[in-house]
């Protein structure tokens, strides 16, 4: 990492992870600045999703070094991998949201609940705040009328926004997109990506793993094309969408 570079909300280097004798993640190094808006894309089991969930400490990796919000989440010194003390970890895990394929709303939750639950309970806020918080995240979302029913009575889309206003409500410093429209119809995806782009413009950090082609010309900086567990290939995005360099990448491409 730069020396003292505040820029840089999330830094990753020669990240190494394996399944038994699978290696999914092959030497990734990743950075992705404040304000910038970084789309992943590539084939299924190229190694997207497990990223994600090494950067959000949902799997711990092999080897190599993760920071984010310049706290140092995990490095491998002299060939040993060291994590950080468990409180480190949680200040860390409160410096990023996380926005699920398949929402992972807690069903027995009113939408007001989920969304204000981590507000009270892990970050103190009174009732009050939380409430303020979470109906002026709904307002957002076009939610407004939503805050009392539970996750079964909203459609697919609906719970995605909800969803995102859980993430957004902690007010953390980058949000992580695994493959936000892929459990939805054409007509909802409509709906989540257009709160995405809004988020974009209002320069929220992000990474959003997607097959959404158009989505991450439009809409990101920069596109990193995984496949085999390294990165292909990276670049702006609609440099990278309209003129890749690399052969395995204008492959994948073709197919869209």
């Amino acid at each position: 990492m730069s020396e003292n570079n505040n820029d840089i909300v999330l830094e990753m280097t020669g990240i190494y992870k394996s399944f038994g004798k699978l290696e999914v993640l092959q030497g990734i190094d990743l950075q992705v600045k404040r304000g910038e808006v970084v789309a992943v894309i590539g084939p299924s089991g190229g190694g997207k999703s497990t990223l994600l969930r090494c950067a959000t400490t949902l799997e711990k990796i092999n080897s190599g070094k993760i920071v984010i919000g310049g706290d140092v989440l995990c490095d491998t010194v002299d060939g040993h991998l060291n994590y950080c003390s468990k409180q480190l970890e949680k200040e860390i895990r409160s410096k990023f949201g996380l926005v699920f394929q398949n929402f992972n709303l807690f069903p027995h939750f009113s939408v007001r609940r989920n969304i204000t639950e981590a507000l009270i309970h892990v970050h103190k806020k009174s009732k009050e705040e939380a409430d303020k918080i979470c109906d002026g995240l709904l307002a957002k979302m076009d939610l407004d009328a939503k805050a009392e029913e539970y996750p079964c009575n909203l459609s697919g889309g609906q719970q995605q926004r909800v969803s995102i206003a859980r993430a957004l409500a902690t007010n953390p410093e980058i949000i992580f997109f695994d493959e936000p429209t892929s459990a939805l119809d054409p007509e909802l995806t409509k709906g989540v990506l257009t709160v995405i782009k809004e988020l974009a413009k209002e320069k929220m950090t992000m990474v959003i793993v997607t097959h959404e082609m158009s989505f991450a010309r439009d809409v990101a900086d920069r596109i990193v094309f995984m496949d085999g567990g390294v990165i292909v290939e990276e670049g702006p995005a609609y440099e990278l969408v309209t003129n890749p360099k690399q052969e395995r990448t204008k492959t994948f491409l073709a197919g869209y």
